[in-house]
């Protein structure tokens, strides 16, 4: 939807000021520290100027920053790096870029035009500069994806096999080495998976990169084995019925955070890509919890 009540503009720009200095505040690397912060003053001045604008209307700005949102996206930067939300904040100078030309064209007076032009060209520094990261950043990225989709089969494809186990299998013992079988065979499937791909893309771009097909196969055997404990560990402590339901509950937790990094990271919608995931990890559970129901009906069970 595009932008063109300078309320909206100034609400962006308050949030975008916040988010810079919240994403500043727990980075390591001093330059990028003091990129963001500089960041933060420029969006910063930005609010200032569409609040006098909003004040000049009559009307009172008053700001509402998201900050749940923006915690959250601070909590994700301190697990994965500030390399796959580098998108994401180009993503954002792309749209006030676009929001903006389109005021600047349709509904500025004369008098504001020459300050929101420059704003534009603020912005487009900004995703100048974005560019740039991702590129020197490029590797955390492919570093971050493969754990993410790693960690995400890990704890969709052990959760599915334990959901069917559960009702076929009366002994939790029996339940648990089930799921580390299924945690094996996946991890290594997905391992050689891992490293084909890796190879074939480097093969094909014909380019040395410094993230071989080993450090692909090595980070998704790793973050698929992590995925993998969530729905196995509860089996350990508790009965099993019990241990199901706490297990999808880690699995559907743990699942939205990847997919929120996915969606993030690809420049999705949010709210909508964790939705589905969700929803999808939720029908594989069902689909097949409803197997071994169907299985234990016939032969009841087995151990």
């Amino acid at each position: 939807m595009i932008v063109t009540k300078p309320e909206e503009f100034f609400q962006g720009e308050v949030n975008d000021s916040y988010l810079y200095k919240q994403l500043a505040s727990n980075e390591k690397d001093e330059k990028i520290r003091e990129k963001l912060m500089e960041l933060s003053e420029i969006e910063k001045g930005h609010s200032e100027f569409w609040a006098s604008v909003i004040k000049e209307e009559g009307g009172s700005p008053v700001p509402k920053i998201k900050k749940i949102g923006i915690l959250y996206l601070k909590f994700l930067k301190s697990l994965f790096g500030i390399s796959f939300i580098i998108n994401y904040l180009e993503k954002g100078e792309v749209r006030a870029i676009e929001d903006y030309s389109n005021y600047l064209s349709n509904y500025a007076s004369d008098e504001k035009k020459i300050k929101i032009q420059q704003i534009i060209d603020d912005e487009k520094n900004h995703e100048s500069l974005f560019i740039k990261m991702s590129e020197e950043f490029s590797l955390g990225a492919e570093k971050t994806h493969d754990a993410i989709y790693g960690m995400s089969d890990g704890l969709i494809e052990v959760l599915a096999g334990i959901a069917g186990l559960t009702n076929v299998l009366a002994n939790n013992i029996y339940i648990l080495i089930g799921g580390i079988i299924f945690a094996i065979s996946g991890m290594i499937s997905m391992t050689i998976g891992a490293f084909l791909s890796e190879k074939a893309k480097i093969q094909i771009s014909k380019n040395d990169s410094k993230y071989t097909s080993l450090h692909a196969a090595g980070n998704t055997a790793l973050f698929y084995f992590i995925g993998a404990i969530f729905p196995i560990l509860p089996f350990i402590f508790l009965p099993k019925y019990l241990a199901l339901l706490v297990a999808v509950i880690l699995t559907l937790a743990v699942d939205a955070i990847a997919a929120s990094v996915i969606s993030i990271s690809s420049w999705g919608n949010i709210r909508k890509d964790v939705t589905i995931s969700v929803l999808l990890v939720t029908v594989g559970f069902l689909t097949t919890f409803a197997i071994g129901l169907v299985v234990h009906h016939f032969v009841g069970n087995i151990l």
